[in-house]
């Protein structure tokens, strides 16, 4: 009797050796065959879910992605406070960084694929969705604090939304690069900055 294959669990494994070898070899010395020695397949099994090496890194990438969005999500817990759920939403996007460290050297991976002109189109294209994706989502409870009284009217939430994604994201480079730095408390100091500037007057005197 033929053995039944879990192609999903199997190319989640994939991904998973894949991510480290990439991490820890970077994309250009990372080969086919050592990822397929990592994940305990054969080379050929290997095609049979990726054509490719830039297949299988664009698939490293969405899978990280989507792994530091489930945790981030799950850290944000169930606040009622608008201007609470931003500063979760930041503090929870850092700190999902920060549990999955040793992976972060594949977002560094994916901006050198973005520049270089074989993978540019389909790497920016992937990053440009990406960060429009965290925008709306920052944007969406930005209104939902000045609907509650909490953020002034007059302010540009397309801007301060992207400000404050490239502030998140920027601070987990410098802890990449720097690991006596906390980038969870500077986030929280900036953000009390910037309601300090951007809320009400009713909700400053709070």
């Amino acid at each position: 009797m033929a053995r039944i294959v879990d192609r999903d669990a199997k190319r989640q494994k994939i991904l998973e050796a894949a991510s480290a070898c990439f991490a820890r070899e970077g994309y250009d010395s990372t080969s086919m065959e050592a990822v397929a020695a990592a994940a305990g397949i054969s080379k050929g099994s290997l095609y049979d879910y990726f054509k490719n090496k830039e297949d299988l890194f664009f698939g490293v990438f969405e899978w990280f992605q989507q792994l530091i969005m489930v945790s981030a999500m799950e850290r944000m817990g169930d606040y009622k406070d608008a201007r609470e759920r931003i500063m979760a939403f930041a503090d929870a996007s850092i700190g999902a960084l920060l549990e999955h460290l040793a992976l972060y050297p594949v977002s560094l991976e994916v901006w050198a694929a973005a520049a270089k002109p074989a993978t540019r189109d389909r790497f920016s294209d992937a990053m440009k969705n990406l960060y429009a994706s965290y925008r709306a989502e920052l944007a969406g409870l930005i209104r939902e604090a000045q609907a509650e009284g909490a953020i002034r009217q007059d302010i540009d939430v397309e801007a301060t939304a992207g400000m404050l994604i490239g502030a998140v994201d920027n601070l987990a480079l410098h802890y990449w690069l720097d690991r006596s730095f906390d980038p969870q408390a500077w986030c929280r100091a900036f953000l009390g900055s910037l309601f300090d500037g951007i809320g009400t007057d009713t909700r400053k005197a709070q």
